[in-house]
């Protein structure tokens, strides 16, 4: 006669503990790898349209002499008309400011109709009434590009890939550490 093996329990397998910590915290840093190269890119593409579309408008001055408000946290360009490109000069004067040349291909903006083209570039590293003396043209406006949100938008194009990587890293080393201790 035939007797069949009696049951006996038979423990389940071992849980390897950390498994799923390991491979999400791996995969992780593989996305982070990629996030690291590509969201600075993404991130300056944000900052420059937010910056465009948020400064598309010109403020037309007093070509003789005119004086604005400037504020370190934004940029502004001395525009004037395509025609007034070669025969205009300008001294713009502020206490601490600099001043550079624009590239006259780069049109700021419009002012009724007239397409009007980068003459100078004026960086101000303090809030300042800053005056803009100009000869030689008829019409002078200023274009102003906040850097607030181009500034916010780039950190967070660095800064967010780095805290995520970091987190990654931590996941992946507390899984390998659960996986060595549960075996």
């Amino acid at each position: 006669m035939h007797y069949p093996a009696p049951y006996a329990y038979v423990p389940p397998p071992r849980k390897r503990r950390g498994l799923k910590r390991t491979i999400f915290g791996g995969l992780g840093l593989i996305a982070n790898a990629v996030g690291l190269v590509v969201m600075p890119f993404v991130a300056a593409f944000i900052a420059l349209m937010i910056a465009g579309v948020g400064s598309m408008e010109l403020t037309p001055l007093d070509a003789r002499e005119a004086t604005f408000q400037a504020s370190s946290a934004k940029l502004y360009t001395v525009a004037v008309p395509q025609a007034d490109l070669e025969s205009t000069t300008c001294e713009i004067e502020g206490e601490n400011i600099t001043v550079a040349l624009g590239d006259p291909e780069i049109s700021s903006g419009q002012v009724d109709g007239v397409d009007y083209f980068d003459l100078y570039d004026v960086t101000v590293h303090s809030d300042q009434e800053v005056s803009v003396r100009c000869e030689g043209g008829s019409a002078v406006a200023l274009w102003e590009m906040g850097m607030v949100g181009t500034l916010v938008s780039l950190g967070l194009g660095i800064l967010l890939p780095v805290l995520l990587g970091l987190a990654s890293l931590v996941l992946t080393i507390w899984g390998i550490i659960a996986l060595v201790r549960s075996r």
